[in-house]
C-alpha cells in the first residue's frame, strides 16, 4: 500500500469476491465445437480419400460411416 492513498483509490482494484476471478478453466462454445468437429470430419475425409487411396466418392462414404460410429453413443445415451 501506498502512504499517500488517502482515499483508498487502490482498495478499488482489489477483488471483493475471488469466485469472480478468471479459473483459467479452458471452455467452448457451440460454433467453436462445431468448427472443430467440421474440420476433424474434412481431414478424415481428405485422409481416407488420399492416404488410404479410395478416392472421393468412397472416401465420403467411409468418413460418413466412421463418423456416424464416433456419435452414435452420445446420440444412443443422451
Amino acid at each position: 500500500m501506498d502512504l499517500n492513498d488517502t482515499l483508498g483509490a487502490s482498495l478499488s482494484v482489489l477483488p471483493k469476491d475471488l469466485g469472480n476471478l478468471v479459473q483459467g478453466v479452458q471452455t467452448y462454445g457451440l460454433s467453436e465445437s462445431f468448427l472443430y468437429y467440421d474440420a476433424v470430419v474434412y481431414d478424415l475425409w481428405l485422409g481416407c480419400a488420399d492416404f488410404y487411396g479410395l478416392g472421393l466418392g468412397y472416401g465420403l462414404i467411409a468418413t460418413a460411416l466412421i463418423a456416424r460410429g464416433m456419435f452414435a453413443p452420445v446420440i444412443a445415451y443422451s
